[in-house]
């Protein structure tokens, strides 16, 4: 009877256990089904290189940026390559120095794509290499949702439009040629025709 007793008490506890589970399952979402924005970038190391922070940033619609830290640890500069494996051309050659870390993004090197077929929260397949060693990782697309990372979202450079240049018409120059008409001159004077009466006058007198 003692036996029996507690077997019904571990069975009890049991039961209650599962409808505890049970119940908070029913009652909380599911986290996986949920929109999320991804935050958490991608490290690796090969050789005496690590690279840490690496994402690539993107609003989605404009141009995309590779972002990471790399660190060389070892006593000679090191050649890294960081490359996406999809085809979309972000590549990035670095001359690391040692005992150095190269910050790549706003504030340091620059590498960019005028745009990107991956959306942010998707994943990219990219390569590491370095010293004849490489791996490849998943690296998230990350836009300006999350505070930290908007920082790092580029823009795309806007074009100017050419100024409309204004060209006036040149002022006519030149001497103008030809004597202009004038009045007749005052010192000249007219020549005076004797009246007929006048002249008969004076033929009489002399009679």
């Amino acid at each position: 009877m003692h036996l029996t007793r507690r077997a019904l008490a571990v069975s009890a506890m049991a039961l209650t256990a599962l409808a505890t589970a049970t119940g908070c399952t029913a009652t909380n979402a599911q986290q996986t089904a949920e929109p999320y924005s991804p935050g958490a970038a991608a490290a690796t190391t090969v050789g005496a290189v690590h690279v840490a922070g690496l994402f690539v940033a993107t609003d989605g619609d404009g141009p995309a940026a590779l972002v990471a830290r790399i660190v060389n640890s070892g006593d000679d500069a090191a050649s890294v390559e960081i490359s996406d494996e999809g085809g979309s051309g972000l590549r990035g050659s670095f001359t690391v120095e040692p005992s150095t870390t190269l910050e790549v993004g706003p504030g340091g090197e620059q590498v960019r794509v005028p745009d990107l077929a991956a959306t942010p929260g998707q994943v990219l397949q990219m390569s590491v290499s370095t010293g004849g060693s490489s791996t490849t990782l998943a690296v998230p697309v990350l836009d300006g949702t999350l505070e930290p990372y908007a920082a790092y979202v580029p823009t795309a450079t806007p074009t100017a439009s050419p100024t409309a240049s204004v060209t006036s018409s040149p002022t006519a120059t030149g001497t103008r040629t030809g004597s202009p008409t004038g009045s007749p001159s005052s010192s000249s004077a007219p020549s005076r025709t004797p009246s007929p009466g006048a002249s008969t006058t004076a033929a009489e007198d002399e009679g």
